[in-house]
């Protein structure tokens, strides 16, 4: 039988789609558990057409969904933020295939939805390069910045935000061309991808899962690095930080609020306000020094005691913002092109019932006894 390359990645997304053990997998297909291990961990790329017919079949995914022929099939991301890949990278290997592969199937479906639309933004995305503030080039570069901070109020100032608290996170970084996803990485702890494929504006892709705070924060950490760095480095992810908690809670604007103190109440009105966890504004009170290392020590005690770094109470909840591009595209095919969502599902190499599901297209299911 003629060989087939095809993607790893994809084969372990769809097997994970579809809650299979590579085990069971292999006893319903006929092929070797140790071809479906040795492909899922990249250590092989090719297999006979009529093993993967049956693979196709039983995970219920078109043959072409797993062959990586596109450039953009195995494209790198910017960034993968997890505290968890970065404490150890090597243990989460695969869970970072499936993440990477994920968003990559997500790029192409973009992609091919994008053929029929241009992308007008209202902002253009600036490209920040942070610098010595010694070495004489901030006053010759327009580009550089002494700080992720600096870049961050620059952005701001760019993108006509006022003073304060961001209303619409999402909807601002979607006025610059991007693409935002909430996408189910299942029990991968991601938080967020960018993914900057060619010839297109950066993707960026936030763990539907998350708190809507959260998903706040991730994305705009995401945006730092699509701003600050074009290649990866040693920095990047504290950088990014920095930024986002500058971008989101600017120092000059946040720290009135700080001068009535700090309480757990307190902190919970200041989340309703900033749309930040009440962690993070406890953390931001701290990097700006706004209280004695003492006061912000018994307040994260006190936050642990109560079980608030695990979940923080449900009257400081905020609502969730809704990406808008994704699902105009899909509207505009589905309305004014008049194509169904199997037309679209065979356009985007899927099924009709998984993309409904990446597209969070389909109704959430009812769950008995719960209101």
């Amino acid at each position: 039988m003629p060989n087939v390359r095809i993607s790893g990645g994809m084969l372990l997304l769809a097997r994970k789609r579809r809650k299979i053990t590579q085990t069971a997998l292999s006893e319903r297909t006929g092929v070797p558990q140790t071809l479906i291990s040795r492909l899922e961990n990249s250590i092989l790329s090719e297999i006979d057409d009529d093993q993967l017919a049956r693979v196709a079949h039983e995970l219920k995914f078109p043959i072409s969904f797993f062959e990586s022929n596109s450039e953009n099939v195995n494209k790198k991301p910017i960034s993968l933020h997890s505290a968890a890949f970065r404490k150890s990278a090597s243990s989460s290997q695969k869970k970072i295939d499936f993440s990477i592969a994920l968003a990559n199937h997500y790029v192409f479906q973009i992609r091919k939805l994008l053929d029929v639309v241009d992308l007008e933004p209202q902002f253009s995305l600036p490209a920040f390069e942070i610098v010595d503030h010694t070495s004489g080039m901030l006053a010759e570069n327009a580009r550089a910045v002494a700080s992720p901070e600096e870049a961050a109020q620059r952005l701001r100032e760019i993108l006509q935000v006022g003073p304060g608290p961001i209303e619409n996170l999402t909807s601002l970084v979607e006025a610059c061309g991007i693409v935002v996803v909430h996408a189910d990485f299942e029990d991968v702890d991601v938080d967020g991808i960018t993914i900057r494929p060619t010839d297109l504006r950066p993707i960026i892709f936030i763990n539907r899962n998350r708190p809507a705070c959260r998903q706040r924060f991730s994305l705009a950490h995401e945006i730092g690095h699509a701003v600050l760095h074009p290649f990866k480095t040693d920095e990047m992810e504290l950088e990014a930080n920095r930024f986002a908690a500058e971008f989101l809670m600017p120092r000059a604007d946040i720290l009135p609020d700080f001068r009535q103190g700090l309480s757990i109440p307190r902190l919970g009105k200041l989340k309703l306000k900033w749309r930040a966890s009440m962690s993070s504004i406890l953390y931001r009170s701290k990097e700006i020094r706004a209280f004695r290392d003492d006061e912000i020590r018994s307040l994260w005690i006190q936050l642990s005691s109560a079980g608030y770094r695990t979940r923080e109470p449900e009257e400081f909840d905020i609502s969730r913002e809704r990406p808008r591009i994704l699902r105009n595209l899909i509207e505009l095919h589905l309305d004014e092109l008049e194509y169904k969502v199997e037309d679209l599902a065979r356009l985007t190499d899927t099924f009709a019932a998984e993309f409904e599901e990446m597209m969070e297209l389909a109704p959430e299911p009812i769950i008995k006894g719960k209101k």
